[in-house]
């Protein structure tokens, strides 16, 4: 499996949250695997600051936003959902890493598998429960035992999970008991 290059990673967060919050920590430490790489953290309208609006607007928004082709977008919870959605509906060559996220949510219902998505999730996350059994069909797809939806508490493992994929590992072989 070949590297994948990028310039920019969008940091996308999940509903109810906010660019300042577990996308920038998230950032954080990719910033040391990717140093010279340029980071975005939209506020999306699913987000606290802007009330909490339906997935179809942060799917609108995103497609107003016009991201650079080839950037990697990785969204937590509705982030991922809706960064997927926009990727299979004109957006191939978006790398899409789906943290924790559902496959459908308000409007919002992802229909097909697109080259270059990663979904990270546990199928036993009370958030999304019941809404992840179709990942396997849309994307590289792990269901991982010890994800919760609380990003922040398995940032340091999921960050080294998206950096073997980028660089074209196996993640089979990453994925074991979460380690800070």
């Amino acid at each position: 499996m070949a590297s994948r290059q990028f310039t920019k990673v969008y940091l996308l967060h999940g509903k109810g949250g906010w660019a300042g919050g577990s996308v920038l920590q998230l950032e954080d430490l990719l910033r040391k695997s990717y140093p010279n790489v340029g980071y975005v953290r939209p506020s999306l309208p699913h987000g606290r600051e802007k009330g909490g609006q339906l997935a179809e607007r942060s799917l609108e928004y995103l497609r107003e936003l016009q991201l650079e082709p080839t950037v990697l977008v990785i969204g937590i919870s509705l982030g991922g959902l809706v960064a997927a959605k926009l990727q299979e509906t004109g957006r191939e060559d978006l790398q899409v890493t789906c943290i924790s996220s559902p496959t459908w949510a308000d409007g919002v219902n992802l229909e097909r598998r697109a080259s270059h998505r990663l979904a990270l999730y546990s199928s036993h996350d009370e958030v999304i429960a019941g809404r992840t059994s179709r990942w396997p069909q849309l994307a590289e797809a792990h269901d991982i035992p010890w994800l919760t939806h609380d990003t922040n508490a398995h940032k340091a493992p999921l960050v080294r999970l998206i950096v073997a994929y980028m660089s074209g590992s196996d993640l089979a072989g990453n994925i074991g008991p979460a380690a800070g």
